[in-house]
């Protein structure tokens, strides 16, 4: 998927959290962090472009209202994005950060699926072609929500490991401030 990703991935990353220095844990943490973000970055643009397709297949199937035409579709475009496609609504605001190269890198693959350019053309294509991206984004999303969810796994791991330290007195909030 994308280099450093997969090293943030590897199963071992967790292996000896107990025996890696605070600092070293802080900074697996901020990594991780910064990883989830561009994951979750990616993942989100791929929802939309879903969104996007599904409803052009939905449009085809006469089950949603619109044009035939892109204007029909952009026109529609703030209510089709404004459902709710993850799944269940979390109530928490959604921070942007600045994409790191993680998000790029995935950017660039899910452009190869459907870029912007393909989603203004999405009335244009076949059924089969139609249906084949709206399969391959899907794909691309799942994927995108497992690495979501082992990234958390990680991120709460390494912060029970700090909280633990700190808990136990194995180091103390004065540390962290000198």
């Amino acid at each position: 998927m994308n280099e450093q990703l997969d090293n943030l991935l590897n199963d071992d990353t967790l292996t000896d959290i107990t025996d890696r220095s605070l600092p070293d844990l802080r900074s697996a943490r901020v990594a991780a962090a910064q990883a989830e973000n561009d994951v979750s970055l990616v993942r989100r643009i791929s929802q939309g472009r879903l969104d996007i397709v599904g409803h052009e297949l939905q449009r085809r199937a006469g089950k949603a209202e619109g044009e035939a035409d892109v204007p029909g579709l952009l026109f529609n475009l703030p209510e089709i994005l404004s459902g709710d496609s993850s799944g269940g609504a979390s109530g928490r605001a959604v921070v942007i950060n600045e994409p790191g190269p993680i998000a790029l890198s995935l950017v660039e693959r899910l452009d190869k699926v459907v870029s912007p350019g393909d989603l203004s053309g999405v009335d244009k294509l076949d059924d089969g072609s139609l249906r084949m991206v709206f399969e391959r984004i899907g794909d691309i999303e799942a994927e995108l929500s497992g690495v979501r969810r082992q990234l958390h796994e990680r991120i709460d791991a390494i912060q029970a490991e700090i909280g633990r330290r700190y808990r136990d007195g194995e180091v103390s909030i004065d540390s962290v401030l000198k």
